[in-house]
């Protein structure tokens, strides 16, 4: 297996492998993502892969994709409230179901945490769904720790919610 700077040309590879999680995070949540078109998607990637501010890695077994990680490096200003910061935003990661526990996604994750560091950013954040469990293994074996936890409320569901939400003293 082979890890290399993903091209343009490469964007309908990406686009190929981008199915195997896609399609897990549709069923997972349908009402949150929609089904996607193999031609948007790799024109998607291929406007990203030109950009300084991002960068992907492929990886290879001969001349087959089997995985790709996508990372995006952002910079933001002080505020009033934060700090000025750099980090790298680890956007996307996807191996082949069929290579999944050979080593193929932490190849991936250290030739972002190189590019990372070789651009002197000390900070490598990524979101992740919370059904996403096998991944949250990958992470924290890595090193990466949840910061941030993120809750939902969908009021279209049977939920009961307190008086405040409705009138007062009811529940809805």
């Amino acid at each position: 297996m082979i890890v290399r700077v993903a091209v343009v040309g490469d964007a309908s590879a990406l686009a190929a492998l981008n199915r195997f999680v896609h399609e897990t995070h549709l069923a997972r949540r349908p009402d949150y993502f929609r089904p996607t078109r193999l031609d948007e998607v790799t024109a998607w990637f291929g406007t990203l892969l030109g950009k300084p501010t991002t960068a992907a890695w492929i990886a290879e077994e001969g001349a087959v994709p089997i995985g790709f990680v996508l990372a995006f490096f952002e910079e933001r200003p002080e505020n009033p409230f934060r700090r000025a910061r750099r980090w790298c935003e680890i956007d996307q990661i996807a191996v082949d179901p069929a290579r999944r526990r050979r080593g193929v996604g932490r190849a991936l994750m250290a030739a972002a945490l190189d590019e990372a560091r070789a651009r002197g950013i000390a900070d490598v954040e990524l979101f992740s769904w919370a059904f996403n469990t096998d991944a949250h293994a990958m992470f924290r074996g890595l090193g990466f720790e949840p910061r941030i936890i993120r809750f939902e409320l969908k009021r279209s569901t049977s939920l009961r919610y307190p008086g405040r939400f409705g009138r007062s003293g009811s529940t809805q």
